[in-house]
């Protein structure tokens, strides 16, 4: 349970309720974890929203966007979206054998070298910000990426090791769903 009191999907009401739905349309039920967001009903929306931009990007897909996730919490040892990805990304077909490497070695992700180009350049960024130059850019733009996938990228994953941290401050479940 949260430190923080959270809203059950069962009490919720307005805004809440209107997120959790979209979190159960989407993947099938409301994890625990999530429940965090009811805290701050208009943060909630704005974390939907972003979830749901970055579902339909347009040149981000989802496999690589849940690797991000899965790589941002690895270093922050978020052990809920370690688990909750990793999962995603075995039902994509990728080898959890493969993906557990990459927690130790990312440059081993399983990714085609463009994607690891700018998986590579995110974790880096996140991790010393101050050490990005305008060469790694040239790098990216090099590998085929817009500023703007740069950007959603970046974006993204400054963003879930925002939600990272929350989760681990704020002790929430680890739990996953069990079939």
């Amino acid at each position: 349970m949260a430190l923080l009191k959270t809203v059950l999907p069962s009490e919720a009401e307005g805004k809440i309720a209107n997120c959790y739905q979209q979190i159960e349309d989407a993947i099938g039920y409301v994890p625990e974890a999530f429940h965090l967001f009811s805290v701050s009903p208009e943060l909630f929306e704005g974390q939907m929203a972003t979830m749901a931009y970055m579902a339909s990007h347009p040149t981000l897909n989802p496999t690589f966007i849940s690797m991000l996730r899965y790589l941002v919490s690895g270093r922050n040892r978020n052990t809920f979206c370690i688990g909750f990805n990793e999962a995603a990304l075995v039902n994509a077909g990728i080898n959890q054998e493969d993906l557990r490497k990459s927690l130790i070695h990312p440059e081993m992700i399983p990714l085609p070298e463009h994607e690891k180009t700018l998986m590579l350049f995110i974790l880096r960024a996140i991790d010393d910000p101050e050490n990005i130059s305008e060469k790694d850019i040239a790098a990216l733009h090099k590998a085929g990426w817009t500023d703007r996938d740069i950007y959603d990228a970046l974006a993204a994953g400054a963003r879930h090791a925002a939600t990272d941290v929350l989760f681990n401050v704020f002790k929430v479940s680890s739990s996953l769903k069990k079939d």
